[in-house]
């Protein structure tokens, strides 16, 4: 596919993406102002403990979306139909066996929920029926791998995941609404746990309707199937994939149980209120890295070492920034927030918002690297990094939790993830992905650049925010998010203004900007 093809579908993937997410955001933040003013802290403590006990089942699938996702960049490149539909029936097959043993695992979960929660025997007094509850979230998640979820994938691997984000969105905002009209006029915590499972059904089936539509040709009656050695490498990629895939999600999804268990659910209550930005940040900024992963996939399947390694470090450039704003705004106006949001009895003092930030610019950084991985290939090799991972992870968060609370779990995470995926990911890519056709050291130089660019913008945005249009509730709210969000960028754009990476963002931006100006003349 054309240079330009690719970059119109990841600009359309990102408009989209970004635009329904923005509204999903808003949506999110009002069913969560219900929910708490509704239901109170344990009601929100359980509801983040089950959803990461359910990201922890998500292993189930293996790693086998990506895998598929990656060989179909190359077929769909070349029109290779039969290719894809080989893949594609493969994919169906997995699918529905991966939501059958989700569902298999949670109901074996079940007899050891009072272990995984401290207060557990005073649920039943506050209306929590925690194993119904529990098996209703295992059901919303079995269903989404048993209804077409697999069609989506030709789609997304096609750069058109933009026609994926509308349906999906629509989907969301209509759980929110169901949700709230739920929380205000029915109360009951059973009902607001089963509305996401029914709609999210129906709009999968959407969704798999609309990918038949927009490609007939890859979902007509297939003979053939992969054949035993392609299925046996698939399952090798699949059981690296796992290992790193069980790294992402116990390094996050165990935070809510070593919290939950040694702390109890309300504090758990508390520190989902700041996973609120950190997951509104991941998946909005997120929306930025994934709108051109498919173009990635379809340039490192048809390009040269040279313009993969530039690609390499303008996405490096850009995840720097996007996250950068996050970080520093979570790290600055987090706990005003909430404070001005729902009150100060919810917030967590510093360093908490602090090192919120810091592992929020260090999931940007290494999902940007992650996305190079999976689109070079990338899953067998150095696959015993993530081991070393989720072992430091779990030992430091442990520790930390019993000396430290809640800010012991996050530094947990944040020495896991720096001194594994970040010192070692970056020496897989420019090995494998690059051949070694420039120093590593070229990376590390330019990331601690920007670390320090962004260590100098938080210490300055602190001292002002702290001293500039303080005590007026949401005005210096509105103010300080203004600021620290033009910070950033401004501060990047200053200092890296002469590096090809930033004048390629800087040029493509005024190009944007101009078009959309020319449409509204």
């Amino acid at each position: 596919m054309a240079s330009k093809s690719r970059t119109k579908n990841s600009f359309l993937n990102l408009i989209f993406g970004l635009g329904g997410h923005i509204l999903t955001v808003v949506v999110d933040f009002i069913v969560r102002t219900v929910f708490i003013y509704t239901m109170g802290k344990s009601y929100l403590g359980i509801t983040g403990l089950f959803t990461n006990i359910l990201s922890m089942l998500s292993l189930a699938n293996l790693g086998i979306g990506t895998a598929i996702v990656y060989r179909m960049y190359k077929p769909l490149a070349e029109r290779d139909e039969k290719r894809v539909r080989v893949l594609l029936k493969f994919y169906k097959l997995a699918y529905r066996l991966i939501g059958t043993v989700i569902f298999l695992l949670g109901l074996a979960l079940v007899p050891f929920l009072p272990y995984l929660i401290k207060d557990y025997d005073s649920l039943a007094g506050i209306g929590i029926h925690a194993p119904a509850f529990f098996m209703l979230f295992v059901l919303h998640s079995a269903t989404s791998y048993w209804f077409l979820a697999y069609r989506t994938s030709v789609v997304s691997a096609n750069q058109e995941r933009y026609i994926l984000e509308i349906v999906g969105y629509c989907s969301h905002i209509l759980i929110c609404i169901a949700k709230i009209l739920v929380l205000l006029f029915v109360k009951d915590f059973m009902v607001y746990v089963a509305v996401p499972m029914g709609i999210g059904i129906l709009f999968n089936l959407v969704k798999g309707a609309v990918a038949k539509k927009r490609y007939p040709q890859y979902f007509t009656r297939e003979e053939a199937s992969l054949s035993k050695e392609e299925i046996a490498e698939m399952l090798k990629d699949c059981g690296a994939l796992l290992i790193f895939k069980v790294n992402s999600v116990v390094v996050k999804a165990s935070d809510n149980l070593i919290l939950s268990s040694m702390t109890g659910l309300a504090t758990v209550g508390l520190y989902s209120n700041y996973m609120l930005f950190y997951r509104t940040f991941t998946s909005l900024f997120g929306q930025v890295l994934t709108s051109y992963k498919a173009s990635l996939g379809n340039l490192y399947a048809t390009d040269g070492i040279e313009k993969r390694y530039r690609y390499f470090h303008i996405t490096s450039f850009l995840a720097s920034v996007v996250f950068g704003i996050a970080a520093v705004g979570v790290a600055v106006c987090s706990n005003e927030l909430i404070e001005v949001w729902i009150g100060a009895d919810y917030v967590i003092a510093q360093p908490m918002p602090i090192l919120i930030g810091i592992e929020l610019y260090l999931v940007g950084i290494l999902d940007n690297l992650g996305q190079v991985r999976h689109v070079s290939g990338l899953f067998k090799q150095m696959w015993y990094r993530p081991l070393f991972s989720m072992t430091i992870n779990i030992v430091v968060s442990i520790i930390g939790a019993k000396y430290w609370g809640v800010c012991g779990v996050t530094v947990g995470t944040i020495v896991a993830w720096s001194s594994t995926n970040f010192l070692m990911d970056p020496r897989l890519i420019y090995k494998h992905a690059f051949a070694n056709c420039r120093p590593v050291r070229d990376y590390y130089v330019r990331a601690f650049s920007h670390i320090g660019v962004l260590i100098a913008v938080a210490a300055a945005d602190f001292a002002f925010c702290s001293h500039v249009l303080t005590g007026r509730g949401l005005l210096s709210l509105a103010f300080h998010i203004i600021v620290t969000g033009l910070s950033v960028p401004a501060a990047f754009a200053l200092v890296f203004r002469k590096t090809d990476e930033c004048r390629y963002l800087m040029d493509m931006a005024r190009g944007m900007i101009g078009k959309a100006m020319a449409r509204l003349r």
